[in-house]
């Protein structure tokens, strides 16, 4: 092991571009900006875990962090929306910054845990 020389992982650089283009992006209403920013920190912490060995491929990690971020965004959509009903969230959107913030994050999370399910069946279909 001190024989062997590792160089430095892209991980932690794309992880603090995608905080700072997802931040950008919420604060600033540029939805694509903040889409792409939620896409690299997701996919860059999936990538860290699995470099470091907590997991042999990406795709789980890469729906756990999905999740976590859905989560984390849901809870501020509901708690800025005058009712927990479908009415209600959509009504949320319609007037509340923050909801409409939250609902593009909820989004953006929804695509990662969607590449997440996706991915290992792309990867197996590229191995044959």
């Amino acid at each position: 092991m001190a024989n062997e020389s590792r160089g430095s992982s892209p991980w932690p650089l794309v992880a603090a571009l995608g905080i700072v283009a997802t931040e950008a992006g919420v604060l600033f209403g540029l939805v694509p900006i903040a889409v792409g920013g939620v896409l690299a920190f997701g996919s860059s912490c999936a990538g860290m875990i699995a470099e470091v060995g907590y997991a042999s491929e990406p795709w789980r990690p890469l729906r756990i962090v999905g999740a976590g971020i859905a989560a984390i965004s849901a809870a501020v959509w509901i708690a800025v929306a005058p009712a927990i009903t479908p009415s209600g969230l959509a009504a949320g959107v319609a007037t509340d910054g923050i909801a409409v913030r939250a609902a593009i994050v909820f989004v953006s999370a929804a695509l990662l845990i969607a590449a997440g399910a996706v991915g290992p069946v792309v990867a197996g279909g590229l191995e044959r």
